[in-house]
């Protein structure tokens, strides 16, 4: 038998086994569309080892790629590429030379979705059992979030537009952009370059950052699968400072999100929030100070009262005190009056006086020595005859 006669009898074998079309489940490995065909590689991996346990070689003829592709892409939101798990309609079909090939003729957009849903699942699973899923949401959030670390591309209009929402706001961020690819096959790998020289940064003489903002800015479902990744949600995960994504999605909500400290729909939204971060301390610094102002004027007004009525006591106090003293100054001029010599001269008493002393003994005087006796009117002379006691 020779090679044309074996291919020939594999092809009448495979025409008998497969008399219609059939569905099957595989992995695209490669595609490239060649003059309007699509050829593919499609693969099935051992679900514990990856190893590859089964490969062929698949086409969509030019007359049924031109519906099947924008069929794919409007029911998943994704085009048809390399690394999705697709529910093929196939016909297999062997040639003498150009050997076994599957024919494809329909695809079930269904089965990729839920493939995706599949991954994403066992994505979300594996953080949590690793007990990392909610580290960066359990870090404290700081009270004025004003200097950022950025992720994003600088040509990136979801950028552009955040740096131009936080210059107009008045407040003085400061912004450095690290930047990274936000899509393809080495978004993620990028993304978590660029997360490794924010942490660098943030040990070094550039200071520490308040938060790490992941910004893209929207753009096709397709475009956001690296968003999923579970390199990138591990890293955002166990990230040292709060991340915010705004990833520019309104529907879908990406891993990234779910680990990250907060997600917010568009860097748009991520600029409104941090400045309103700011405003509401600068409300509450005014508050603050009203409030402060406000117990000053009541401080005053206590002390004024309070000053006031210490006033008023002092006065009486000091018009008690005076009165005394007044009263006692009476008594004292009544009793110097009362005790005055001349009152008591007055009275009808004299005193005696010897050599310039008033005399208050007899036994200081001696018969024949001369005395002056004062009286209330005047005084006189007088001469001691004889003393007695």
């Amino acid at each position: 038998m020779d090679l044309l006669e074996l291919q020939e009898r594999l092809q009448n074998a495979v025409s008998e086994a497969f008399p219609e079309s059939c569905w099957v489940r595989a992995e695209i490995n490669q595609l490239s569309v060649r003059n309007g065909h699509c050829y593919m590689e499609l693969v099935q991996k051992d679900p514990d080892s990856h190893n590859l346990v089964a490969k062929a070689q698949a086409v969509v003829w030019s007359n049924v790629f031109l519906f099947l592709k924008p069929f794919f892409e409007s029911s998943t939101g994704m085009p048809l590429n390399a690394g999705l798990q697709v529910l093929l309609k196939v016909e297999p079909r062997m040639h003498p030379l150009y050997g076994l090939s599957l024919n494809v003729s329909d695809v079930d957009p269904s089965f990729t979705l839920g493939g995706v849903e599949l991954e994403r699942r066992k994505t979300l699973e594996r953080l949590e059992k690793e007990g990392i899923i909610d580290m960066n949401l359990q870090l404290p959030f700081p009270r004025i979030p004003r200097c950022l670390a950025v992720i994003s591309s600088d040509k990136a209009a979801g950028y552009q537009d955040f740096a131009n929402h936080l210059s107009q706001s008045g407040y003085a961020f400061r912004v450095r952009l690290f930047q990274a690819l936000m899509q393809g096959s080495g978004a993620s790998a990028s993304i978590i370059d660029a997360m490794d020289k924010v942490a660098a940064a943030g040990s070094g003489r550039d200071g520490g950052y308040d938060v790490l903002l992941i910004l893209r800015g929207g753009g096709a479902v397709t475009d956001l699968h690296c968003f999923d990744d579970y390199s990138l949600a591990a890293n955002i995960a166990q990230f040292p400072i709060p991340v915010i994504t705004g990833i520019g999605h309104f529907r879908d909500v990406h891993i990234a999100d779910r680990v990250a400290h907060m997600a917010l729909k568009t860097p748009t939204a991520a600029a409104d929030f941090l400045i309103d971060c700011l405003a509401a301390e600068d409300e509450e610094l005014e508050q603050t100070g009203r409030r402060i102002e406000r117990a000053m004027q009541n401080r005053f007004n206590q002390e004024e009262i309070y000053l006031s009525h210490v006033l008023k006591d002092l006065k009486g106090a000091v018009r008690w005190l005076v009165g005394q003293h007044h009263h006692n100054l009476d008594l004292l001029e009544e009793r110097v009056v009362r005790n005055n010599p001349l009152t008591i001269l007055q009275k009808g008493y004299s005193i005696t006086v010897y050599q310039g002393r008033a005399v208050r003994e007899v036994s200081v005087l001696r018969p024949g020595e001369q005395v002056k006796v004062l009286l209330a009117d005047g005084s006189f002379l007088s001469t001691v005859i004889e003393t007695e006691k």
